[in-house]
């Protein structure tokens, strides 16, 4: 066994009990216990929602652009995609902690908004690994492939901000 992956399996007990908690932590600090159904369904929904969020916003900024005199098409377009990140991550924040705080339960917005940036940052580096430096898909991969790549892309930030609220989850 490489030491890459014994330091894998020796840190990933640890990272998933500082992250979710262990059962004895949800007694002692008065922590919930940690729903898997919740938290899939933060995940998931959170998910599409970002997508959502992110086309929206982009689609405002963009507009936005036009409406206040940018000629240029490269500077709309990343005017665009700021304003889809900013609207894709406070959808999937949004969602992830609305779901996280049904019943008698919540966390902090900060640490879910926090784990949605690191899940976006996350997904960018991996798109350029597997996409290329372009982000796009290559013309030889599967429609099929290229959704399961963009729908896995797509939930990287709602499960670093599902990691971020269960991190703080709390009773109110």
């Amino acid at each position: 066994m490489s030491a890459r992956t014994w330091a894998f399996r020796a840190a990933a007990p640890a990272a998933f009990a500082l992250a979710f908690g262990t059962p004895a932590d949800a007694q002692e600090m008065g922590k919930p216990r940690l729903e898997p159904a919740r938290a899939i369904g933060e995940t998931v929904v959170g998910g599409y929602a970002g997508i959502g969020g992110f086309l929206l916003g982009k689609y405002v900024a963009e507009r936005g652009a036009g409406i206040i005199g940018v000629e240029s098409d490269v500077t709309a377009r990343r005017i665009g995609f700021a304003g889809g990140v900013v609207g894709g991550g406070l959808a999937t924040a949004g969602v992830v902690y609305g779901i996280g705080s049904m019943g008698n339960q919540t966390g902090d917005f900060n640490a879910t908004y926090l784990g949605t940036g690191v899940g976006f940052v996350a997904a960018l580096g991996i798109a350029r690994v597997v996409l290329g430096p372009a982000e796009r898909p290559r013309p030889q991969m599967s429609t099929a492939r290229r959704w399961a790549t963009v729908n896995a892309l797509a939930m990287l930030p709602a499960i670093g901000a599902t990691i971020g609220f269960n991190s703080t989850r709390r009773y109110r």
